[in-house]
């Protein structure tokens, strides 16, 4: 017979702070984005917009801290801290698509209308 309080391991929450915090603000900003499919963002786009910024910009940072605070934890939170970092990227990387995208509606419509 196997004993099974040996394959029950007990896991503790994360020590590593700034890796939770990375992820939240993380999470942060993809609500912030997520806004837009309720309907509620397109109200004022701006402010959901430069939040969910702020919130990419937090998290990359705290990622960042959060993945050397986990090397002297041993590897402690540093998943948490690497998603945080790339969701964060991803964020910044949406917004700058959406921007040249609107950029360049607003530049063509320009154009069809100067011919008009």
């Amino acid at each position: 017979m196997t004993d099974i309080s040996q394959n029950n391991q007990r896991t503790e929450p994360s020590r590593n702070r700034p890796a939770k915090v990375s992820l939240w603000f993380a999470l942060f900003g993809v609500c912030a984005y997520g806004n837009f499919a309720t309907g509620i963002a397109w109200l004022n786009p701006g402010i959901f917009v430069t939040m969910a910024v702020l919130c990419a910009l937090v998290a990359i940072v705290a990622g960042h801290i959060g993945r050397f605070q986990g090397r002297r934890l041993d590897g402690d939170g540093r998943g948490m801290a690497l998603l945080g970092i790339l969701v964060g990227w991803l964020i910044l990387l949406v917004t700058a698509v959406v921007i040249v995208a609107v950029g360049g509606l607003i530049a063509g419509l320009a154009v069809l209308i100067d011919n008009s």
